[in-house]
């Protein structure tokens, strides 16, 4: 007897903006969330990422739920600096349109992630907290690179 082989989409070496595992969306979402934290109220001695990291990537009910919320806080803190606000919205974008993956009828977020999505968690929250700290010429180089990128995903000012 051999166990059903489940294949996954090839994992590209950058951020892939339509990959539509719930491993990969989610470990990206938790990468949004750090950045939005970091803008809000800078370095920490526990980020979120220190703090539920292991368990959003095995079971992101129970976390994510609190993450959101208290995301919300860190958004509108942040939105009060002039200088980060329109950083923050084009970050607070990225979450909606990771959230809006996760369909309520389903009851939003999966309760556990088995072994190959945490392992494509992991690799979504590196590959977007990478996509969230590039450079400018970068980011353009990226943009022409995923002209199929939900809009979500061209910040840059030529597009």
């Amino acid at each position: 007897y051999f166990p059903q082989t489940v294949h996954y989409k090839e994992v590209q070496p950058d951020m892939d903006p339509n990959n539509a595992s719930q491993g990969y969306t989610l470990g990206r979402l938790m990468a949004v969330l750090e950045r939005i934290q970091q803008e809000a109220i800078g370095n920490v001695n526990a980020s979120i990422v220190d703090r539920y990291f292991s368990g959003a990537s095995a079971n992101p009910k129970t976390v994510f739920v609190r993450l959101l919320k208290n995301a919300r806080h860190h958004v509108t803190k942040a939105k009060d600096d002039d200088a980060k606000a329109g950083f923050v919205f084009l970050l607070d974008k990225v979450i909606d349109e990771l959230a809006n993956r996760f369909d309520p009828k389903d009851n939003g977020f999966p309760a556990y992630l088995d072994l190959d999505q945490q392992g494509l968690f992991i690799l979504g929250y590196h590959q977007m907290r990478k996509w969230l700290w590039m450079p400018r010429d970068e980011r353009a180089e990226w943009e022409t690179n995923h002209l199929d990128a939900p809009r979500e995903y061209v910040w840059s000012k030529e597009k």
